[in-house]
């Protein structure tokens, strides 16, 4: 059931056994995963179906540090979240990243990877991708043959892409199907009210922006608003605890992690040719894929560095996201108008729309990338004589660092409801940077010593073009240990018995791969987390879903 929080009464009351913070693709995993268990679900979203102006805007904030994409503009606050604007790339952390690494200070994760592996296979069905393994034995049959990269520090990889790049479509009737479950749009939770006892949320307040509010109560309340909204919310209520809820031990906000993906500089290959096919975005065996090169674990515990990922790209490319950082005003018209082609069934229109949005985009930074390698040639012929008769350009997504003074806190300002806006300090450290440094000087030595070519370096300067993903990391970061963490090992709040987070803002360390799949294994074994914890039925139940394309006035 749908109901617009904006024809509620003033005041109303609500009350199911779970309440869901955000209908993004953590918010809508565990929905899904729990809409058969016989549970009474509210699942609350602050937006619509479509991207609205005046919503986006609650996401303004203040960014203090590290040059950031406008925080109104890399998340939406719309059914689905951003996951209705996702590239598709869906790739697990692996084993090192959860492990204690005695070189890199609070990581570890009080999980091993095994814990998350069992979930693969759920969320590669949620995602749709072909298969929920990425070994060189699954790699799909046809793809090409990678660079022969043994008795390195590197190996190849790949990136599984899926064609769920709008999940506030795709279970939208799923979603709204569901008997248990009500989803409460235009509902912004502006507070968790804890109950007499302070170890339990009793209520969480609704707002809209038409003025209205009322209550949502619920046995468990998970919150899965996305890496900064999360840790603002909690930091926002401060009814009960002056420092927001969770945050006895001022961990709220802290570790925030980004993925730096920045052109780091170019392949020259000589004296002939190579085949670079693998290392292209394709599709094989019904599979959409690309090949990375990455180091190895031995690689990374020899060298002490973070991890990360090399992509050999053609000498003008794209990279980035379309339009993020670019203000609300301008990109809410065009992707309302693909939202709404995409939900009526005209994928050929939308298409065109999309096509149209990214065109100049790209042509931007196709040109911006083919500058960067007509001043890599000219360099290295300086230094090395001939031009050599291939020139690629690399891009690296490199991990971060945690780090506690990289954090999310409240600003002065507030919104138009009242709330707090977020305040964004992001830091990149000598570390982060020197890594992906290190890296490129290591990939420097193994092509030479296969005589495959060298790299060019980037010239001085490079760090300032970094980028993240935007991945928002960390910011209630796992811990066993309450003294370093916000939520334990289950993704609950150490100092509330009802409260779990959802979502990469839980994740220990950030890895150097796209968060999304990791993120949706381990929202799904919370789901199962919470459906013993509540006592729902494990049987699953036949849901019929129907298609339902009306905008006006939702079920009541």
């Amino acid at each position: 059931m749908l109901i617009d929080a904006r024809q509620l009464d003033d005041g109303a009351e609500l009350t199911a056994d779970l309440v869901v913070v955000g209908a993004g693709i953590a918010g809508i995993s565990i929905v899904d995963r729990l809409r058969t268990s016989g549970l009474s679900i509210c699942l609350i979203e602050a937006g619509g179906f479509t991207p609205e102006l005046r919503t986006q805007r609650l996401y303004r904030g203040e960014s203090v540090g590290a040059p950031y994409f406008r925080l109104d503009a890399c998340r939406f606050r719309q059914f689905g979240g951003s996951c209705n604007h996702w590239g598709g790339a869906s790739w697990p952390l692996t084993p090192i990243d959860f492990d204690r690494r005695e070189w890199l200070p609070w990581s570890g994760w009080p999980a091993d990877y095994a814990d998350f592996e069992r979930y693969f296979a759920d969320a590669a069905e949620v995602l749709e991708l072909p298969s929920s393994h990425f070994d060189s034995a699954a790699w799909p049959a046809g793809m090409p043959p990678p660079l022969d990269m043994s008795q390195s520090s590197f190996e190849n990889a790949i990136v599984r892409y899926s064609p769920v790049t709008a999940l506030g479509i795709t279970h939208r009737d799923r979603v709204r199907a569901a008997k248990d479950v009500t989803t409460l749009l235009y509902g912004n939770a502006t507070e968790l009210i804890l109950g007499p006892d302070d170890r339990r949320i009793e209520a969480v307040l609704v707002r809209t922006l038409g003025g209205r509010s009322c209550r949502v109560h619920g046995r468990t309340v998970v919150l899965a608003a996305g890496g900064i909204e999360n840790a603002r919310l909690l930091l926002a209520s401060r009814g009960r605890r002056p420092a927001g809820v969770g945050n006895e031990n001022d961990l709220v906000g802290r570790f925030f992690m980004e993925h730096l993906h920045v052109p780091a500089g170019h392949l020259a290959v000589h004296p002939g040719p190579i085949e670079r096919d693998f290392y292209r975005k394709a599709a094989y065996d019904g599979a959409r894929v690309r090949g990375l090169l990455t180091p190895t674990p031995e690689a990374q515990a020899r060298h002490r560095l973070l991890g990360c990922s090399i992509a050999i790209e053609e000498p003008s490319y794209t990279y980035g996201t379309p339009f993020d950082g670019w203000p609300p005003a301008v990109t809410t018209v065009p992707y309302w108008t693909y939202s709404r082609l995409q939900r009526g069934g005209h994928r050929r229109a939308a298409g065109k729309v999309q096509g149209g949005l990214d065109h100049a985009w790209n042509a931007s930074r196709r040109l911006e990338t083919w500058r960067l390698t007509r001043a890599a040639r000219s360099r290295d012929s300086a230094a090395s004589g001939p031009r050599p008769k291939q020139v690629f350009s690399l891009y690296v997504r490199a991990e971060q660092a945690p780090d506690p003074a990289s954090r999310i806190s409240l600003s002065e300002s507030k919104d138009e409801l009242g709330l707090p806006r977020a305040r964004l300090d992001w830091r990149v450290s000598d570390y982060d940077t020197g890594s992906i440094e290190a890296w490129l000087d290591e990939f420097d030595a193994d092509v030479r010593r296969r005589s495959i070519g060298h790299v060019i370096k980037a010239p001085e300067g490079w760090a300032d073009m970094i980028r993240g993903g935007p991945h928002h990391m960390g910011t209630t970061r796992m811990s066993l240990d309450p003294r370093t963490g916000v939520v334990d090992g289950n993704c609950r709040v150490h100092s509330v018995d009802n409260l779990y987070v959802a979502g990469s803002s839980v994740f220990t360390t950030s890895g150097h791969v796209n968060p999304t799949f990791t993120l949706v294994a381990l929202t799904l074994r919370l789901a199962d987390e919470l459906r013993r914890s509540l006592g729902g039925r494990e049987e699953p139940s036949t849901v019929d879903v129907f298609d339902s394309r009306t905008d006006g006035v939702l079920d009541r």
